[in-house]
């Protein structure tokens, strides 16, 4: 990487603000789809003015997706680019605001993630207007629903996944300049309890109550804890319609992380059968998967690739160590097909998923120099 690209980029350190706080002034919670197509619009034009191949691809269900290529990946195993453009916060959130201070930028989805879709975004400008980007092939997906387990972009992401040489997702960095190499797998999974409805004062302790079965299966549930590879949280709980009734009904929403792919067999049929075994006479219970992703479990190619960071890193001064994270995304399903992936390449920051969250300025800079870097090098990988 030259002294040119690096002083370049560093060049372009307001312009990198101006884009960031026109992203994060577009509201685009998961569920705003009229947010997430002005997102993908705008960050659409922002790709194709540098130049890039892009494609805006609609969706009925979710917010439309940026496909984004260079005129290399037409003819090479491309370096692959993962961003996502869904925030947490609802369309009506308190939080819509943007702020910069000296030290830190806030706003909703500073860090998750549109933050890391400026370095990318940025990283790609530079190379280009450097001369470097012509021979490197890329290819660039922005999602729309990752939030919410990325339902409708999950087989497009294995497909892109597959033709890649390697990938970075551009979730946002750790607070001591962290990257990410191995992600917990996650199930997440409803239990919908059915008993009968009555009287309590007509009722004795046999009585048919869908929250007292699902106070046994809360139990048996929390009782899969095996702390620290695999930890089950029973999250929230809804059931019955007044204390003087009998619950008719009950659901329990779960959330299971796990470390090693082997174990997500062995906790399906674990979540299966607490679900078929009732306690309570006059109950039937139903289990109904909400969401799962497999593990990014680390392996001597996730290594690899961060040993390449590291090296562009200490090269140009920057910081960089490494992390594993209880969180899943995107990096979980390119992991899962053998692919090297690194993740946690967007600027450094926290507080993410509250009305906190924040990034360290200073990170923008640093990880676009890393990732333009990162781009020169994995190119080379076979």
């Amino acid at each position: 990487m030259t002294d040119r690209l690096i002083s370049h980029i560093r060049s372009l350190e307001g312009e990198m603000f101006e884009l960031l706080k026109k992203l994060v002034l577009i509201q685009s919670g998961t569920h705003n789809k009229a947010g997430l197509d002005l997102m993908a619009g705008t960050v659409g034009e922002v790709l194709a003015n540098i130049p890039m191949i892009v494609e805006i691809l609609p969706m009925d269900e979710c917010g439309n997706m940026v496909l984004a290529r260079t005129g290399k990946a037409r003819e090479d195993k491309s370096v692959l680019l993962v961003g996502h453009m869904d925030t947490v916060f609802p369309e009506d959130t308190q939080f819509n605001y943007y702020r910069e201070d000296s030290s830190k930028a806030y706003g909703p989805g500073v860090m998750d993630m549109k933050g890391g879709l400026v370095v990318g975004v940025f990283a790609l400008k530079a190379l280009r207007e450097t001369g470097l980007l012509d021979h490197i092939p890329v290819t660039v997906f922005f999602n729309s629903e990752e939030e919410i387990g990325s339902p409708y972009s999950r087989k497009m992401i294995e497909e892109l996944a597959v033709q890649s040489r390697a990938a970075f997702v551009l979730e946002g960095g750790g607070l001591d300049s962290q990257v990410v190499v191995g992600r917990k797998g996650k199930i997440g999974f409803d239990i919908l309890v059915n008993g009968q409805a009555g009287h309590a004062g007509c009722a004795g302790p046999d009585k048919p109550s869908a929250i007292l079965e699902a106070a046994y299966k809360i139990i048996a549930f929390e009782k899969l804890n095996q702390p620290p590879d695999i930890l089950v949280n029973v999250g929230l709980v809804n059931g019955g319609m007044s204390p003087n009734s009998i619950a008719a009904n009950a659901c329990l929403s779960v959330d299971v992380r796990f470390s090693r792919s082997e174990d997500a067999d062995l906790l399906m049929d674990r979540i299966t059968q607490i679900s078929r075994t009732n306690r309570v006479m006059g109950t039937l219970s139903e289990v109904r998967i909400s969401s799962s992703r497999p593990p990014m479990q680390t392996n001597q190619d996730i290594e690899k690739l961060y040993t390449l960071a590291l090296e562009t890193a200490r090269k140009h001064g920057l910081p960089l160590s490494a992390e594993t994270r209880g969180g899943v995304s995107d990096a979980n399903f390119i992991a899962a097909m053998g692919v090297p992936v690194l993740d946690g390449l967007g600027p450094c920051g926290d507080l993410d998923h509250s009305e906190h969250e924040y990034i360290i300025k200073k990170t923008m800079v640093e990880r676009t120099i890393l990732l333009a870097g990162c781009l020169i090098e994995a190119s080379a990988m076979k």
